[in-house]
Order: C-alpha cells, then structure tokens, then sequence
C-alpha cells in the first residue's frame, strides 16, 4: 500500500503542469506528454526568458521593500514593535545605537544601563 501511495505521489509530481514553464516536468525530461502519448517540444528559450522575467520582478519588489541605510554607532532607530494592535503604535524609540556588527545587527541602549542587541530589519532610522 505504501509503495503504491509513494508511485501515484511521484507520479502526480510529474504530471502536473508547472505554471511558469506551461510544462510538467516530466514532459521536459523525457520530451513525451505524460498523460498521453505524443511527443512535447520545450522551448528552452522562453523559459529562460520567463525566469529572467520572474527574477527581475523579484529583484524590483525586493528593493521598494527594503530600507537601504548604513547605521552608524549614536545614531538613533525606532524599534518595530512585531505585530501591532490595530491602534497601537508600530515603533517604539528613539534608541540610540552604540554598537554596530557585521553580522546585520546592532546594539542599542534602551535605558542607562540596559543594553539590547537586534537585527537591523527589526528597527528603521528615526528621522526627526
């Protein structure tokens, strides 16, 4: 019963058609519909393209996202608070940076004597 449940996963895994590619998988490899018996022509060509396409999409919603800033020791940031209530406020801060790591995180001095080390994609530059 297992190797015929493991037979229909692998074989359902090859025959579903892959959005992107207007392809299943398996008709790649093996140039054959797997459904029905003729022969499947794959233009490489505009796959490539289609996968230029997609990742250079990618690359542009990735940067409107991300805040590109270099943080330098007594600057200040605004923490983010994670999962805010509606009315709540989403930052907390100002903090005043007095580490910098090259591990993408930094220290900031929340009262005198409390220091705290984040990552920087949980605070953002605080702007006066």
């Amino acid at each position: 019963m297992v190797d015929t449940a493991l037979q229909t996963a692998a074989y359902a895994a090859r025959a579903t058609m892959h959005h992107t590619m207007k392809l299943s998988p398996g008709a790649m490899v093996y140039g054959r519909d797997m459904i029905l018996n003729i022969p499947v022509e794959a233009d490489f060509q505009l796959l490539r393209q289609r996968v230029r396409l997609i990742n250079y999409n990618l690359m542009n919603e990735h940067d409107k996202r991300r805040i590109h800033f270099d943080y330098q020791v007594n600057d200040q940031v605004l923490r983010l608070v994670p999962q805010p209530n509606k009315l709540d406020n989403r930052a907390e801060g100002p903090y005043t940076i007095t580490r910098v790591h090259t591990n993408g995180s930094i220290t900031i001095r929340l009262s005198p004597h409390i220091e705290e080390r984040v990552n920087i994609r949980g605070v953002k530059p605080y702007r006066q």
